[in-house]
């Protein structure tokens, strides 16, 4: 009979460390997403106020407007397997229009010094750093 609860007390603490971990994922993974969210907002405010009638900025807000759909779409229940390959792909999209479109991007000024950081800042360190959280914060469980 020991045994018995000794084992129910284990997988009550097992359940326990499994909900403490899916939570204090989604929650920081939740933060992240309101960082990256108004960082995108704010790169398309400048990109607008740029004034630029450039083609490929038109269809960086586009990506940025898919991606900030995206996360106002998220609820409390964040998929974290659908929101890793969300942001899986928008990173290589996002590289692949950087490395398409760079010599037009640094042809001009404004583009390169203040439209670029930005750019810059919202796919390699906050898109990488959740793609690296999510992916180091769940290797050891199955959500």
């Amino acid at each position: 009979m020991n045994e018995e609860v000794i084992a129910l007390e284990s997988l009550d603490a097992d359940d326990e460390e499994m909900y403490i971990w899916k939570n204090g994922l989604v929650v920081r993974t939740k933060n992240q997403i309101e960082v990256l969210t108004k960082k995108v907002e704010m790169f398309n405010r400048n990109i607008e106020r740029s004034g630029s009638r450039s083609s490929y900025l038109k269809d960086m807000l586009d990506l940025n407007t898919e991606l900030t759909g995206y996360f106002s779409a998220i609820t409390d229940n964040v998929n974290v397997r659908d929101l890793f390959d969300f942001l899986t792909i928008c990173f290589y999209e996002y590289e692949h229009f950087f490395k398409e479109n760079r010599e037009q991007i640094l042809m001009k000024e404004e583009e390169r010094n203040l439209l670029l950081p930005l750019a810059h800042d919202i796919v390699f360190n906050d898109i990488k750093n959740i793609l690296e959280f999510i992916t180091n914060n769940t290797s050891n469980y199955s959500t």
